[in-house]
């Protein structure tokens, strides 16, 4: 079949640069792999949401944006309307998944592109995961949302680049018949390749890496000259989400991590906290006085442009975001990643894609001391691992787009 008509659920959100660097990835790709195609995104954000226009508006010209069927925010609303908004979804979740009142209003916008387009593409990231622990089932429903509009109405699907894990139980059965009848499914690490290797799923499983990987352009960098290098730092302490309440590990590495920075400033180094989260943002609001009295530098930005020509200055990357892990290696920056069990594979599986594992460092094993010592390592090695990191981002680049081409090209219902 010819692929006039693509539809790519779901856009994220600009709150978070790395959600951004999805989705200018997935462009990136479908640019690339499947260029006469006519793209309409679905937002995850309802049309009349401040995040739906704001997303708009970053994106400008390059691709049709509508609004997703979602209006529950418990940021915004209050305990009522986030009631009025759960019940309206609900219903509207029902009336799309049993395709009942064709042809009339009641459908939304996103089940209205999806059953009129010739094939739906699942955005990348790490939507597909269940922690039973955050009870987030409803969570994980409203995720795969389009892919059960797209499985119930025979409309060809394909998941782009993945983070999957926690697939258990209710979980599982809920997840799996949707993996099986993908045409194929893309992971973005290796570890997650492995994980879903033993699920045996009847579909096509293409390991590749995170979209956001193609907008950069790496390269192998050059050291600073003298003893004192330049180092971006990118903490992760939310109580928001998978990483849930700050618990006894979390203080601990709190406390080793400033003590890490203080270490770094102390030995010369040109230390700079990189903000690209909100969420980030309050952490280092609440520990600026500190940071400011060790001579910590700041830095702020939500544009993936501007974060990669920043950590292209930088002798090193020591972060616990993955997205930033991506900028920067995109760029040929070495990078330290910290990472919590609890995030999934994600950190470690991209490292290990890249042939850079012993730089992606768990939680429980990192302190003060550890981190200062795989940091001097990693300086050390210097231009070598700039120049390792910059040849296998080039070739996993490449080997993506080339399996997407041939996934649209040969995978069932695609083809």
């Amino acid at each position: 079949m010819d692929l006039d008509s693509l539809t790519l659920a779901y856009a994220y959100g600009c709150r978070n640069a790395g959600d951004f660097a999805i989705n200018e990835g997935a462009l990136a790709l479908l640019s690339r792999a499947a260029p006469e195609a006519d793209v309409t995104a679905v937002s995850r954000f309802a049309a009349e949401s401040p995040e739906f226009q704001r997303m708009a508006d970053e994106l400008d010209d390059e691709l049709t944006l509508v609004g997703g069927p979602i209006t529950y925010d418990p940021e915004r609303q209050s305990r009522p309307a986030q009631f009025a908004a759960l019940a309206h979804n609900g219903l509207q979740y029902g009336v799309d998944l049993a395709g009942v009142a064709e042809g009339q209003s009641v459908h939304s916008a996103l089940y209205d592109r999806i059953t009129d387009g010739d094939a739906l593409l699942f955005n990348g990231g790490n939507a597909i995961h269940h922690s039973p622990s955050h009870g987030n089932l409803p969570y994980l429903l409203a995720m795969l949302y389009p892919l059960q509009v797209a499985r119930r109405n025979d409309v060809p699907y394909g998941l782009l680049p993945q983070t999957t894990f926690a697939l258990e139980g209710v979980a599982e059965r809920l997840v799996r018949p949707i993996l099986d009848d993908a045409a194929f499914v893309m992971t973005r690490d290796a570890t997650t390749f492995d994980y879903l290797s033993e699920f045996g799923l009847s579909t096509q499983l293409i390991n590749g890496v995170d979209t956001a990987f193609l907008n950069g352009t790496p390269s192998a960098s050059e050291p600073s000259d003298g003893e004192s290098s330049r180092i971006a730092v990118v903490p992760r302490f939310s109580t928001l989400g998978d990483t849930g309440e700050l618990d006894e590990a979390g203080v601990r590495m709190e406390g080793a991590f400033l003590t890490y920075l203080e270490r770094l400033v102390d030995a010369g180094h040109e230390v700079t906290l990189t903000v690209q989260t909100e969420i980030d943002e309050a952490w280092a609001d609440r520990h600026r006085d500190r940071l400011d009295d060790v001579g910590v530098g700041y830095y702020e930005s939500y544009d993936p442009d501007e974060l990669r020509a920043h950590y292209a200055e930088m002798d090193l990357l020591v972060t616990m975001r993955l997205h930033a892990a991506i900028f920067a290696l995109s760029v040929g920056t070495p990078t330290v990643g910290v990472y919590r069990p609890e995030w999934g594979p994600k950190m470690p599986g991209t490292f290990r894609t890249l042939d850079i594992p012993d730089y992606a460092l768990p939680w429980d094993e990192a302190t003060a001391e550890t981190l200062e010592a795989v940091t001097e390592d990693a300086l050390e090695e210097g231009a070598g691992l700039s120049q390792r990191i910059a040849d296998n981002v080039t070739l996993q680049n490449e080997a993506l787009v080339s399996d997407l081409r041939t996934a649209l090209a040969t995978a069932d219902g695609f083809a």
